[in-house]
C-alpha cells in the first residue's frame, strides 16, 4: 500500500470512529432509563498506596539515620511529592485539549480542523474517550513501579486504546496540542486579494475594500486583437450572459503573487517547531489539487519545503481564483449586440485645370 492509500485508509478509520460517536449520541434519547456515564473515575488510591508506605519508610529511615543512601532517599520522596503536581498539570493539559476537540472535529479535514489523514486512529479514539464523546475509561499506572514513569491508560468499549506518559504529555503541551490541526490561512489569503487591487477587482465607491470576485482587465484573457475575450453562455429563461476568462498564467507569473504567497506559505512552514501542521495542510488541502502527499511525523527538508511553497501557489490559482466571471448584464437570446455605426468619409479630390 502506497503513502496516499495509507493516508486515505487512516482517514477512513478516523471517520468510522467519528460515526461511532454519532451513533452513541443518537442512542441517548432512547436510553433515558440507563446509566449514561461514559467514564469511570481514576483510582488514585490504588496508584499511591504502595508509594505512601515507601514514603513513610524512607522518612523514618532518614530520621533515624539508617538510610543506605540519604541523598537518593531524599530525592525519591521529593519525586513522590512532585508526582502530585505532575498529575495535576497533565489533567489540566488534557482538559485544555478536550475544550477545543469538538470544534476541530466539526472542521475535520478542513482548514482549522483536525488532521484526519495524519492523526493516528489510536489518538483519535483516545481524544473521543477523553472528551466524553465515546464510552471508555482511564486509569493511571507507575510503569516498572517508578513514580517518575506515570502513565494514563485509555480504554474504550472495545479495549485498550492508548498509553499516555505524563512527562511526555506535559512536555508536548508546552509546544502544541495532543493532536495535529490543519492551519487556517483563509484570512491571509483574503488579505492578499484585498491589498492587491491591481489584480483583484474591487467594487467602486465602497467605503471599505470589497472584492467583486473577479480580476482587473489586465488579467483577463485577450483575443488576437488584444480585446477582452468574451464567451456568451446560456443561463436559462431565454437569456445569455457574457463571461470573461481569467488569465491565471499571467497572475501566476506576476511579482506580487509570488512574493505574497511565498510569505503566506513560509508562515505555515515556520509557525510551529515541527513540520506536522505543514504536512497536515499539504495532505488535506494542497493534495486535492496536486495529488502529492507527505509522510506525517517527519521533518521537511529544504527541497520539500520549496515544493510545498510551489504547490501552495498551484493550489491557490486552482481553488482561490475563478476561471471565469460575468461581465455586464444578461441579455435575451438571439439579440445581436448593437454595432457601432461606421461612417465612411468621402474625400472629394480637387481637380486643378491646366
Amino acid at each position: 500500500m502506497g503513502l496516499k492509500e495509507k493516508l486515505i485508509e487512516n482517514k477512513r478509520l478516523n471517520e468510522e470512529n467519528q460515526y461511532k460517536v454519532s451513533e452513541q449520541q443518537s442512542e441517548m434519547s432512547y436510553q433515558l432509563g440507563y446509566d449514561d456515564s461514559k467514564q469511570e473515575g481514576i483510582d488514585y488510591a490504588a496508584l499511591y498506596d504502595p508509594f505512601v508506605k515507601q514514603y513513610a519508610d524512607i522518612q523514618l529511615a532518614l530520621q533515624n539515620n539508617t538510610a543506605d543512601n540519604p541523598a537518593y532517599a531524599r530525592k525519591y520522596i521529593e519525586d513522590i511529592v512532585n508526582s502530585v503536581e505532575t498529575i495535576k498539570i497533565s489533567l489540566e493539559n488534557i482538559s485544555s485539549n478536550v475544550e477545543i476537540w469538538t470544534e476541530v472535529v466539526q472542521k475535520a479535514g478542513l482548514m482549522g480542523g483536525v488532521d484526519l489523514m495524519g492523526t493516528p486512529q489510536s489518538r483519535y479514539r483516545c481524544m473521543n474517550v477523553l472528551s466524553g464523546d465515546l464510552k471508555g475509561e482511564m486509569d493511571i499506572k507507575a510503569e516498572d513501579d517508578d513514580i517518575n514513569k506515570l502513565a494514563f491508560n485509555v480504554y474504550d468499549d472495545t479495549g485498550f486504546v492508548e498509553k499516555l506518559y505524563l512527562n511526555k504529555l506535559n512536555e508536548l503541551s508546552e509546544k502544541q496540542d495532543m493532536f495535529v490541526s490543519i492551519p487556517d490561512v483563509s484570512e491571509e489569503n483574503n488579505n492578499f486579494k484585498i491589498t492587491n487591487p491591481e489584480i483583484f477587482e474591487q467594487e467602486q465607491g465602497a467605503e471599505e475594500p470589497v472584492l467583486t470576485g473577479g480580476v482587473t482587465e489586465t488579467y483577463r484573457k485577450k483575443d488576437a486583437q488584444g480585446e477582452v475575450e468574451l464567451k456568451p453562455e446560456d443561463i436559462g429563461n431565454n437569456m445569455v450572459q457574457d463571461f470573461y476568462m481569467v488569465d491565471k498564467e499571467l497572475i501566476g507569473n506576476s511579482l506580487p503573487f509570488n512574493i505574497e504567497l511565498n510569505k503566506i506559505s513560509a508562515g505555515v512552514l515556520g509557525a510551529y517547531q515541527s513540520s506536522d501542521q505543514a504536512i497536515a495542510f499539504n495532505n488535506n488541502i494542497l493534495a486535492e489539487v496536486t495529488d502529492y502527499y507527505l509522510k506525517p511525523a517527519k521533518a521537511l527538508n529544504k527541497k520539500e519545503q520549496e515544493k510545498f511553497q510551489e504547490n501552495y501557489k498551484k493550489w491557490f490559482l486552482e481553488t482561490e481564483i475563478g476561471n471565469k466571471f460575468p461581465l455586464g448584464e444578461p441579455r435575451p437570446k438571439n439579440v445581436e449586440q448593437p454595432q457601432e455605426e461606421v461612417v465612411e468619409e468621402q474625400v472629394q479630390e480637387e481637380v486643378v485645370l491646366p
